[in-house]
């Protein structure tokens, strides 16, 4: 197919093994994460997105997250999905069937990866505290850097009564402008530096037409409420936030 001389081809399929971007399965070769992620990488040099990678920003069961660099020096964060066994496993889960995007991890990482971009186009605009996606590629998606830690880190808050607030704020408005439920919100999704929040991680997505989107949401307002009275002594009665996230009070409580 490459219409190069047996010696060549061989000679690169050993190299590109060696390096640990293919792997060889029956007579012929498999690409690796490792290899679909170059591709990716090269894909957004080609487009002039990114010049370099700089240090990793995050590590996690689904993603990886590193700093990427443009020529004239803007950073960026460049998301590798990584979607494992047991992680795809629970993801699965979340879904109302199974569909053909889930019969191999390869296309698992691939769906994820575009259903973050789509999910954050949709979202843009609304606030600056949901990330913005700049592209994406295979299995990366590429987006703007936001400074922060995790919520699961109980950061001193200036004002978190406040936060909660903020954050039902947001859900709303991705609710009600974006028409999208997060359906796997937490304080591991949830940026902050003590005073603004940002939103992120969003391939996990659903829209409000969602036959369990109402039950997906009322689950991340519960989720939300727990864990600011359990860290930060904030009361507040879910039903009451639900109410308001969906548009029918005005406000939380």
């Amino acid at each position: 197919m490459s219409r190069l001389p047996l010696e060549r081809v061989l000679f690169a399929t050993d190299a590109l093994e060696k390096k640990g971007l293919v792997m060889r399965k029956g007579h012929g070769f498999a690409m690796t994460r490792e290899g679909v992620e170059v591709m990716a990488l090269k894909d957004y040099v080609k487009k002039d997105l990114i010049f370099a990678l700089g240090a990793v920003i995050a590590k996690g069961k689904e993603s990886d997250v590193y700093e990427a660099l443009t020529e004239e020096g803007t950073v960026y964060a460049l998301k590798l999905y990584k979607i494992g066994r047991v992680s795809f496993t629970s993801v699965r889960k979340k879904r109302v069937k199974e569909t053909a995007e889930f019969r191999s991890w390869v296309t698992a990482n691939y769906g994820a990866a575009r259903r973050e971009y789509q999910a954050l186009r949709k979202l843009d605009g609304l606030s600056p505290s949901f990330p913005r996606a700049v592209a994406y590629s295979r299995s990366t998606v590429l987006l703007e850097e936001v400074s922060g830690v995790r919520l699961s880190q109980r950061p001193y808050l200036q004002d978190p009564e406040g936060m909660l607030k903020t954050t039902l704020g947001l859900m709303r408005r991705a609710y009600l402008d974006a028409g999208l439920v997060n359906a796997d919100l937490s304080e591991y999704n949830i940026l902050t530096d003590g005073a603004a929040v940002w939103l992120i991680d969003w391939p996990q997505a659903v829209g409000t037409s969602h036959p369990n989107a109402k039950e997906l949401l009322m689950h991340d307002v519960k989720v939300v409420e727990t864990f600011f009275k359990r860290a930060y002594g904030v009361e507040s009665e879910a039903e009451k936030a639900f109410e308001y996230v969906v548009g029918n009070a005005e406000s939380p409580g």
